[in-house]
């Protein structure tokens, strides 16, 4: 299992909130295509749901979302082109910003929490 290393003291901690800062980049980026593909739905009410510990449909047994481990997760991988699991994503070509990446990889580091 993997365990996130403690920030030092001092450093201030920039949380990343699924609500009001990763969802906006799944809306944009993945609903088009989820739901109706892989069985996940990324709407508003769902996304969290769907990816947080959830096997893969296409890569089980790995999960979609491995709290705390970005690079355990299919998520992570698809967004970063990584080709651990087939197609990045999103398969028109476009890629996430640099700072849409640190944003999902934030907030999985800091435990893919539902806030």
């Amino acid at each position: 299992m993997f365990v996130p290393k403690p920030t030092p003291p001092g450093i201030p901690v920039d949380t990343a909130y699924f609500s009001t800062e990763v969802l906006p980049i799944l809306t944009a980026h993945c609903w088009t295509c989820h739901p109706p593909m892989a069985d996940m739905d990324l709407s508003a009410a769902e996304a969290y749901n769907s990816l947080v510990g959830v096997v893969s449909t296409n890569h089980a047994p790995a999960l979609r979302v491995v709290p705390g481990d970005p690079e355990a997760g299919v998520l992570w991988n698809k967004v970063n082109f990584t080709e651990v699991y087939g197609l990045g994503m999103p398969p028109d070509g476009s890629v996430l910003s640099s700072e849409e990446l640190a944003t999902i990889r934030d907030w999985i580091e800091q435990g893919a929490l539902n806030n």
